[in-house]
This record gives structure tokens, sequence and C-alpha cells, in this order.
């Protein structure tokens, strides 16, 4: 069983766990599907709004889509997240990545 049926198997037991959506996401990402982790991601965050790093690593995926403006959006939800969490890790990575961004849009 792989790593990812493992997961997804874990989800069904626990469909209120935020990370399990999160790490399932990954997997797809790594995976090179995208659009697939996007609606993992979302998941995520529909669970766990203040989950403040899956907004960074859903921009990534939307950023491996070339949709940047959608990438810089998700970024500046996940900023307003992480300093309304006091994560100051988490917003000044997002920050940082945000203003990466920026420069390509």
């Amino acid at each position: 069983m792989s790593r990812l049926d493992q997961l997804q198997k874990l989800f069904e037991s626990e469909p209120t766990d935020a990370e399990l959506p999160y790490m399932i996401a990954h997997e797809y990402a790594k995976l090179g599907e995208h659009e697939t982790a996007l609606t993992w991601f979302d998941r995520c965050t529909a669970i766990d709004p203040n989950h403040c790093y899956c907004y960074f690593h859903k921009a990534r995926s939307l950023e491996s889509l070339d949709r940047i403006e959608e990438a810089c959006d998700t970024l500046r939800t996940g900023l307003q997240r992480a300093l309304g969490a006091g994560d100051a890790k988490a917003s000044g990575e997002i920050e940082g990545y945000l203003s990466e961004l920026a420069d390509l849009d």
C-alpha cells in the first residue's frame, strides 16, 4: 500500500483531522498532480482555516500551474491567517514568497 493510499484510508476514518488532507495534497504535488493537490489543500483549509502552511503550499501548486494571480491571492489569505494567529515564522515565509511571486505577476 502506497503512502498516498495509507493517508487516504486514514482520512476516511478521521475526516476532521486537517493534517491528513494537507499530507495527501503534498503527495499529489510531489507526483505533479497539482489540480488534485489543490482540491486536498482546499479540504485542509475547510477543516482548519488557520492552517497557515497550507496556503503557502497551495500557492506553490498554483504557481506550478502558472496561476500566479491566484497564488498571490492564496498567499494574502494565508498571511492574514498567520498574522491573526500570531505565527511570525509562517507570516515571514508567506510574505517572502508573496514578494517573489508579485514580481512575476
